[in-house]
């Protein structure tokens, strides 16, 4: 076949290969400045704190509660929400279709919010799961948090919770849901304080790491990234790095992770309770990330994730005296 006669379908191939790349690469840049907020939080560490905070904040709602969260099921939410939404406040909720063994806990839950009027919506199929919990109110605060909206998040886990009035912060977050509910893609800002998968979690995650100088204590359920279990063999080499994670019994599928960490000199422990499903990371006594994120590839680079890098003094306090609570209550991993 001549050059000539295949030449038309030659550069329409290269249109179309170039407008996918051109089109992916806008969807998820690569280079993010997170910054780190220092001001206009309040940090909440589970199950000691309890639903107050969140029940609070929905109740005072005037015009809009926007949730998007991974598993929703707790009684005392359903019914704040249905409330809401009972005063004419404007709720929407965005749960994940397919949750990892709680498929039934949301569609019991989606049908009773449509019941009472609350509109739902599933989370958007492009991300392999959507792993978020966020709630917006108002767009004045949005709650931050490591936790699903079930029974045992509020009194059983380890789980850490951040309500940020930061204007620009509720702004993106507020963005981050409309765009999922609409199926669009999100755009993230090229200065923030949040980080968000499938974006810039994962080079957020390895900087805040590598950037380490003189200690990282770390707290994750999941952690199977060969990049991260890395990044942190590598730090073990010149400075303290703990971590802390469910025992074996609860999440076998660490153990590869935990040996390797271990060989390298990771300080590791597992504790069995409260169960740990927070997921942090506090470099230096001076900078953390809280969110939804595990240490796992999926995590970082598949699905809907969101968190926050965090300056502010008295929740790094809180997070130090948090972490070495787990710490001396933990068993020594081997």
């Amino acid at each position: 076949m001549s050059l000539k006669k295949i030449l038309p379908t030659l550069i329409l191939m290269a249109f179309v290969y170039g407008w996918y790349f051109f089109i992916h690469q806008q969807s998820h840049p690569s280079k993010l400045n997170v910054l780190g907020a220092s001001t206009n939080l309040q940090l909440f560490v589970q199950p000691e704190t309890g639903h107050q905070p969140l029940l609070d904040a929905i109740n005072s709602a005037q015009k809009e509660i926007l949730v998007e969260v991974y598993l929703l099921s707790d009684k005392q939410i359903i019914s704040a929400l249905e409330n809401a939404k009972g005063h004419g406040v404007a709720v929407k909720v965005m749960m994940e279709e397919h949750p990892v063994g709680g498929s039934a806990l949301n569609k019991k839950t989606q049908k009773e919010l449509s019941a009472d009027g609350v509109s739902t919506e599933w989370s958007d199929p492009s991300f392999a799961l959507t792993h978020e919990k966020s709630i917006t109110i108002d767009n004045s605060e949005t709650f931050i948090l490591s936790q699903n909206l079930t029974a045992s998040a509020f009194s059983k886990n380890r789980e850490y919770d951040i309500l940020d009035s930061n204007p620009t912060d509720v702004a993106e977050v507020r963005n981050i849901f409309i765009d999922d509910w609409e199926r669009k893609s999100f755009s993230a800002p090229t200065d923030t304080n949040l980080i968000e998968s499938p974006d810039n979690s994962r080079s957020s995650l390895e900087t805040l790491v590598n950037n380490a100088a003189t200690s990282i204590d770390a707290e994750t359920e999941d952690i199977n990234d060969n990049q991260l279990i890395q990044d942190l063999s590598e730090k073990a080499k010149t400075i303290p790095v703990e971590l802390i994670v469910p025992t074996l019994l609860q999440l076998a599928s660490n153990e590869k992770a935990l040996s390797e960490l271990a060989a390298a000199g990771v300080h590791v422990r597992t504790i069995s309770s409260p169960y740990m499903h927070a997921k942090m990371i506090l470099t230096d006594d001076d900078k953390a990330y809280i969110g939804s994120i595990n240490f796992s590839t999926q995590s970082m680079d598949d699905n809907r994730e969101l968190g926050i890098i965090l300056t502010q003094l008295d929740d790094i306090q809180t997070l130090e005296n948090t972490f070495q609570t787990d710490w001396n209550r933990a068993s020594p991993f081997q």
